[in-house]
């Protein structure tokens, strides 16, 4: 786990299932279960990510000739 270290898209993810168990909890009549967004709401906040980021190799450039004749 390093923190900080957390896409913008898998941030909103996080923010939407930490709603979704506080909405659910108090929809089904047991409040004391919305203590359970406590820990996707703090994993939110400090960036954490879960699962190690796979190291792609850096992207080859072809390399073009240039042509330097100018057109007439």
């Amino acid at each position: 786990m390093k923190p900080f270290d957390l896409n913008f898209d898998i941030l909103l993810l996080r923010f939407y299932l930490m709603m979704a168990v506080i909405i659910v909890s108090f929809f089904i009549g047991m409040p004391y279960l919305a203590v359970l967004a406590l820990p996707i709401f703090l994993s939110a906040m400090m960036g954490v990510s879960l699962f190690k980021k796979k190291n792609k190799p850096a992207a080859t450039i072809k390399k073009v000739p240039v042509n330097t004749q100018k057109a007439a």
